[in-house]
């Protein structure tokens, strides 16, 4: 086992920094640029290892992809083929990458002629996958479990085009399948409309996938969250697409700045992104930090007199780990709510945050979607990472300011972060992995 022995800087960090391009824009770019016809480069995308598993993927499906790494992103060369994919007969193996299952599901199953297996990592063959794969099949495809009911692996067996169509899906589950739907709708022969049942979740991960075929010259319909219609016909349109900065990775950058009151500008964020995440710095802000923008960057100017708050976090859920930590150093009890999607992620989140703030000295209580987070002063101890990124980054800001931090298996942030060691140590923190 590998463990990264952190320290903290000699002072609080004054920095500016750019981050990687967005992973959840660089998967929704790649499906999309495949499903063109002709040449699409994408710039400053994602080196995440979720990315790198669907360019393998797109490329078993017979896509061509030309990748130039740069220190803050690869550029893409993607030469789409229409719909047009490479009838695969095999097994594509996404690890750990849940974005990448959920996408690849819904394009297989539009590929005339594929026999695939699609599986991924242990953790991944026991995250749900029934709403989608029931969706599909209501559209026409031939999928099957080959292991737990209603959990990858999958084998999809398509004959033809899906037809289109009407489906329901449950709002409350995960934005992702409705994201899958969507982004495959133009590979169906008919006109394809989604009816949501109860309440949608995530609704910035639906307007980020609305916006990236919008981009990509396809119109997708939202009628106020609970119907999405994609009119039969349309085409995607090669073009040039830089990825925005990743908003879920500057979250942590924000989070050293609040805990240590130092200051932390990201220079490669659009502050009016569709993405979710952009407005955690507004969290910040309300546990005393300052907060300031202009069209291209977000600073935080941190306080070592946090404050605690009660806040739904439904709409930004991948930076509810990074709030948990700063909970731990704000003075009183945070209640965080609305994380029922952070049972079933890369690992338990919910149980998982409260048996690692219990090593760091500090107290929590879980529900079925919250999180009561008593504020205190972090003590030195070592955090299990649960093969999950966010925990690494997440307990990481803590020796921002906090002596004896030990992280286990710090690879894990490859998954979206590949550079965060890196960046951190910029920051004057101390980075020992051995």
């Amino acid at each position: 086992m590998k463990i990264a022995y952190l320290s903290p800087p000699v002072s609080p960090p004054q920095v500016l920094v750019e981050v990687p391009g967005s992973k959840s824009y660089t998967n929704r770019a790649l499906v999309t640029a495949s499903l063109a016809t002709g040449i699409t480069t994408i710039t400053s995308a994602s080196m995440s290892n979720d990315s790198d598993a669907m360019i393998n993927a797109l490329r078993l499906l017979g896509v061509s992809i030309e990748e130039a790494k740069t220190p803050n992103g690869s550029t893409l060369v993607v030469e789409g083929c229409g719909g047009a994919f490479t009838p695969y007969h095999g097994e594509i193996d996404v690890g750990p990458a849940g974005t990448t299952m959920r996408f690849l599901t819904a394009l297989c199953a539009g590929i005339p002629g594929i026999d695939v297996i699609l599986k991924g990592s242990e953790r991944m063959h026991a995250r749900p996958i029934h709403e989608l794969v029931t969706a599909l099949r209501g559209l026409g495809a031939e999928i099957e479990y080959k292991g737990s009911e209603g959990c990858p692996p999958l084998r999809i067996h398509s004959r033809t085009h899906l037809k289109g169509g009407t489906v329901e899906m449950n709002g409350s589950v995960s934005s992702q399948f409705i994201s899958a739907l969507l982004l495959t709708a133009p590979l169906h022969t008919g006109k394809l409309s989604i009816e949501i049942q109860g309440e949608q979740i995530s609704k910035p991960y639906i307007d980020m996938t609305i916006q990236s075929v919008g981009d990509f010259g396809v119109t997708i319909l939202n009628d106020q969250y609970a119907r999405y219609t994609c009119a039969a016909g349309q085409s995607f349109k090669p073009k040039q697409f830089q990825v925005e900065g990743d908003a879920s990775g500057a979250s942590y950058l924000w989070g050293i700045a609040a805990i240590s009151g130092g200051r932390v500008t990201v220079k490669n964020i659009n502050p009016r992104s569709a993405q979710g995440d952009i407005h955690f710095p507004e969290v910040l802000a309300r546990m005393g930090c300052s907060v300031s923008s202009d069209a291209r960057s977000i600073t935080v100017t941190g306080t070592k007199n946090l404050t605690a708050i009660d806040i739904d976090m439904s709409s930004m859920p991948d930076t509810a780990q990074t709030l948990a930590v700063i909970a731990a150093c704000a003075k009183g009890t945070t209640t965080i709510r609305g994380l029922s999607t952070l049972r079933v992620k890369e690992t338990d989140r919910i149980a998982a945050l409260h048996n690692e703030l219990a090593k760091v000295g500090i107290s929590s209580e879980t529900g079925p979607d919250s999180l009561v987070v008593h504020g205190g002063t972090p003590k030195s101890a070592r955090i299990a990472t649960y093969d999950d990124h966010r925990m690494a980054m997440s307990f990481a800001m803590l020796a921002s300011r906090f002596t004896g931090i030990e992280i286990e298996e710090p690879h894990v942030v490859e998954k979206s972060f590949p550079n965060f060691w890196r960046i951190v140590q910029d920051f004057g923190l101390t980075v020992a992995i051995e």
